[in-house]
């Protein structure tokens, strides 16, 4: 019974082996087969030509750990790139006219993607708030105000100004991009104090070990965000770009009251674009003011909107009801697409300033590490059909929109909104590498606000879900200016 026992026991093992065995391989294969493309895909000697190719004004340098936040920003948290690489459609254009103002490099823009990840109303634990994550106290200080009103921590252009001017002052004591980068991030007193601590040393890689840990990661995270933004189709990286009266946008000040609801109204724009363009005004109104208030509308209506705006001392919407008269019905005209062919000699800066679309645009629509072009090179571009640039251009030129456009609703957010930015990306946290990793949608408890509150304002929320998310009991209630969950990111 036993011989005969062991000899069935010995047949299953053989049956049963070559099965493992063929799951093994396969399993390794994989393994391999994956290791392989991550050698292909981020080969270092590729990676450092195209890195010096962005002719940076900081002292770049590939290290292990922008290594690192490469394959974050690339693999592990791809979908959330490809919606900054969208988002900066939004902001960039506004962000390069101050730093260009100031003579400032371009690529300081993406200290927003780090700090804020393109959210304007972003808000930090730490009180931090806006495109750049503006302190109080240093808002202030930079000329920002803000109130239960106005946010001007909020305003893509006037934010954009207060960080060029910051910045100049760090670089100002430091005469280095990477140290006044690194003051930014943790204050110069504590890039002096590493200094100090390194005996005199003013280079960011040698007194790196000296640094808050965050601050540690703030030049290569840098690095690597740029190296995605610049070079992001060479990764096969798609960016969801939002619709296009969000992108092609214009800017103009004025001192008047107006009633952005009642203006969305006359103008025809959903109240939803106006709030998303307009961050700035927290209750919804532009207060009238004697310094300039900045106003931002898709670019197709906003002639429409300086022909009828008065003198700034007069007011143009007024919240009592009595409003000047718009037009009834605007042709803003629709938007196409035209595949562009580059003529011969031409640059990227012509084809922007012919065709009065914004040069990053144009760069992020098509894919382009850099701002040169080809004879006979075909690019994608955006138009009004009743553009007069391209008004001898054939019917079989221009094209019905292919891209899908993130709607515009999709991007309303919550005036307290507190999102996971690439800022919060520790060199020591395991976390950033599992995509379970849960992120959260937090909002600031209102003085009268109670949690029941709160939970009408959010979709698919209730009272009894941010209880148990946030453990609270009788005994443990928040209170007013406490952050809460809300509800877990999707």
């Amino acid at each position: 019974m036993k011989l005969k026992t062991f000899i069935v026991l010995a047949v299953l093992c053989i049956c049963t082996y070559p099965k493992h065995t063929h799951a093994s391989v396969t399993s390794v294969n994989a393994i391999n087969k994956s290791a392989e493309e991550d050698k292909f895909e981020f080969d270092e000697s590729i990676i450092k030509v195209r890195l010096k190719k962005l002719n940076s004004s900081l002292d770049i340098r590939y290290t292990p750990e922008v290594e690192k936040f490469l394959k974050i920003y690339i693999k592990s948290y791809r979908n959330t790139s490809e919606q900054l690489l969208g988002k900066a459609t939004m902001y960039f254009q506004y962000f390069d006219e101050v730093l260009n103002k100031y003579d400032l490099p371009a690529e300081l823009k993406m200290i927003s993607v780090i700090e804020s990840s393109l959210n304007p109303n972003a808000v930090s634990p730490a009180g931090a708030i806006g495109l750049w994550q503006f302190m109080p106290g240093t808002a202030r200080f930079m000329g920002l105000n803000f109130n239960r009103v106005v946010d001007e921590r909020r305003d893509p252009q006037k934010s954009a100004e207060a960080a060029a001017k910051y910045f100049l002052k760090l670089y100002s004591i430091f005469n280095d991009w990477n140290l006044a980068l690194a003051a930014y991030n943790c204050g110069p007193n504590r890039v002096q104090n590493a200094i100090d601590a390194s005996g005199g040393e003013r280079d960011f890689w040698a007194i790196r070990k000296y640094l808050p840990r965050e601050t540690q990661n703030y030049i290569p995270k840098l690095i690597a965000i740029s190296y995605v933004f610049n070079y992001y189709n060479k990764h096969k990286l798609k960016p969801s770009f939002p619709e296009l009266d969000l992108q092609m946008t214009d800017i103009t000040s004025l001192y008047n009251k107006i009633n952005l609801r009642d203006l969305s109204e006359k103008l025809g724009i959903s109240y939803d674009m106006m709030k998303v363009l307009n961050p700035m005004y927290r209750q919804g109104i532009i207060p009238a003011s004697e310094s300039a208030m900045n106003i931002i509308l898709p670019a197709r209506y906003m002639n429409s909107f300086k022909n009828y705006l008065p003198h700034p001392d007069i007011n143009l919407l007024n919240v009592a009801g009595q409003t000047n008269t718009l037009p009834a019905s605007l042709d803003a005209g629709e938007y196409v697409e035209i595949n562009y062919t580059v003529s011969k000699g031409e640059n990227l800066q012509q084809i922007a300033q012919k065709t009065n679309i914004p040069i990053n645009l144009l760069k992020l629509w098509n894919g382009l590490s850099n701002f040169t072009v080809n004879e006979g090179q075909v690019i994608n571009l955006y138009i009004l059909r009743n553009n007069n640039v391209f008004v001898n251009v054939s019917k079989e030129q221009l094209h019905p929109l292919t891209e899908q456009f993130v709607r515009v609703e999709s991007m309303v957010e919550d005036g307290d909104f507190i999102v996971a930015s690439l800022k919060s990306l520790n060199n020591d946290d395991d976390s950033i590498y599992n995509l379970t990793s849960p992120e959260y949608i937090y909002h600031r408890l209102d003085s009268k606000e109670s949690i029941a509150d709160v939970a009408r304002q959010y979709n698919d929320v209730t009272l009894q879900s941010i209880i148990k998310l946030n453990n609270f009991s009788k005994d443990n209630m928040p209170k007013p200016g406490d952050m809460i969950k809300v509800k877990l990111v999707k």
